[in-house]
C-alpha cells in the first residue's frame, strides 16, 4: 500500500495553490485602496491649530515694509554696548540677518 506523505496529514491545513494568488491580488487590492485614501488627521489638525493662532491671513490687510530698526551701519559693539532696552522691538527675520551678516564679516558663519 503506497502512501503519499503529502496527503498523509489530511487534517493539516494546506494551502491551496488557486487561492494564494487570488488572496495575493485581494490584499494588493486593499493596499491599493487604503493607499488611494489616506488622511493625514495630524497634518489636518496642525493646520487648524496654526490657523487659530494666527489668524485669517485672507481677512488681514498687506503688511506694509518697514524700513529697519536697525541701521545699515550699526555694529555688534553698538548693540552691546549699553544696558537700555531698545527704543522699539526688532523683528526677529531682522535681527537673524543682521547677525549673520556679521558673522560673515567675521568668518564665522560659511
Amino acid at each position: 500500500m503506497d502512501v503519499n506523505p503529502v496527503r498523509s496529514h489530511s487534517n493539516e491545513k494546506q494551502p491551496l495553490e488557486h487561492s494564494t494568488s487570488t488572496n495575493g491580488e485581494h490584499e494588493h487590492t486593499e493596499k491599493e485602496k487604503s493607499a488611494s485614501v489616506f488622511i493625514n488627521h495630524a497634518a489636518i489638525a496642525w493646520h487648524e491649530s496654526r490657523r487659530k493662532w494666527t489668524g485669517d491671513q485672507s481677512q488681514q490687510p498687506e503688511r506694509m515694509i518697514k524700513d529697519p530698526i536697525i541701521s545699515w551701519s550699526t555694529t555688534y559693539e553698538d548693540l552691546l554696548s549699553t544696558h537700555e532696552p531698545f527704543s522699539e522691538p526688532i523683528p526677529l527675520p531682522e535681527m537673524v540677518d543682521f547677525l549673520v551678516d556679521i558673522w560673515h564679516d567675521e568668518g564665522l558663519f560659511d
